[in-house]
């Protein structure tokens, strides 16, 4: 069953207008069938127009869904550069239940879906890239996850797929904004706010707690680089390079009040920080045995004699792969 969402504007005028949803409904034996149902409609799907996403169930996605999408291949003026999202729970359910009472739910869920692609929360997969990821044996993706919340619609984390295929793994909304981190998205804007764990900087009390310090920090760059060490003998060992340029807006103390050692400790403590919380994250990739940070590729191109050595899918779970971070502090006054 495919659900087709169209958002139209009524009385409009320039620069504005009162945005209508409307859902048309198509059922057939296969994916392909149902689009073809939309010939005798007068909203047909995908075929001539602007599709800003693509949004699938979470239970297709589990069902290897790229040999049901690869028509899309072909089908003429097909919005195949179009991101793929995934909801967690029934698409049809959903629409149901907004058509004509949230006229403007399609536009406020595409607008929370560049948000969090610009501010470089997700990673944005496109529909061809997800299709064609099923015959590069290399190509290993994180699909966007979202979910239904009481306020609306809300990021969820990420589906794991290798070579096509679900994994059946996710990684939680925190661990695909450190996998953000580790893959160098250079877009900046991240904002993040935690405790750091096991602070011995600053151990005064906030808000009645002594166990580590609040930080609060928005990325202005971040880049990143795989560098393998060989070994004489074994596999290699794996280190992710990630330089972090951010403001700060909260670290225990004033900023207009920092001290140069205490912007110096505090850098190392962020890195210390993120290092350990971003290991959690390479666990659970390896443990899934989905490549998304492209280590399999970086050593196929540059390290091709330890490439021969290995055998990628059975020897990936086991690498050694470390993070380290170096991060800098932009906005203090400390020199």
């Amino acid at each position: 069953m495919l659900d087709f969402v169209v958002t139209l504007l009524k009385k409009a005028i320039q620069g504005q207008g009162e945005p209508i949803t409307e859902t048309t409904e198509l059922k057939g034996p296969s994916l392909v069938e149902a689009v073809g149902q939309g010939a005798y409609v007068d909203k047909g799907p995908f075929l001539a127009i602007n599709t800003r996403n693509y949004l699938m169930s979470e239970r297709f996605a589990s069902h290897d869904p790229i040999p049901k999408l690869a028509f899309l291949l072909r089908a003429p003026y097909t919005s195949i550069n179009t991101p793929v999202v995934v909801f967690d729970g029934s698409v049809s359910k959903l629409l149901k239940n907004i058509s004509g009472s949230k006229k403007t739910f399609t536009e406020k869920l595409n607008d929370f879906i560049l948000s969090l692609d610009r501010n470089g929360i997700m990673p944005t997969v496109s529909m061809m890239h997800f299709i064609l990821s099923r015959e590069e044996p290399l190509e290993d993706i994180a699909l966007p996850l979202v979910k239904q919340s009481d306020s609306g619609i809300e990021f969820g984390g990420a589906l794991l797929f290798r070579q096509g295929k679900n994994t059946e793994a996710k990684l939680g909304k925190e661990q695909v904004r450190m996998l953000m981190l580790l893959l160098g998205n250079e877009k900046g804007g991240q904002k993040f706010i935690g405790k750091l764990l096991g602070s011995n900087v600053g151990k005064q009390p906030l808000t009645g707690h002594s166990n580590g310090i609040k930080y609060g920090f928005s990325v202005k760059k971040n880049s990143s680089k795989i560098i393998v060490h060989p070994e004489s003998s074994g596999l290699p060992k794996v280190y992710i390079g990630v330089r972090l340029k951010i403001n700060v807006f909260d670290i225990g103390q004033e900023v207009h009040t920092l001290k140069p050692d205490y912007v110096n400790r505090m850098e190392k403590e962020l890195s210390k920080h993120l290092e350990v919380v971003s290991v959690a994250t390479i666990k659970t990739l390896q443990k899934a045995n989905c490549d998304v940070l492209g280590i399999g590729k970086e050593l196929k191109a540059y390290h091709p004699n330890i490439w021969k050595s290995m055998d990628w899918r059975k020897d990936y779970p086991r690498l050694s792969i470390k993070p380290h971070f170096d991060v800098q502090i932009l906005n203090s006054d400390a020199e």
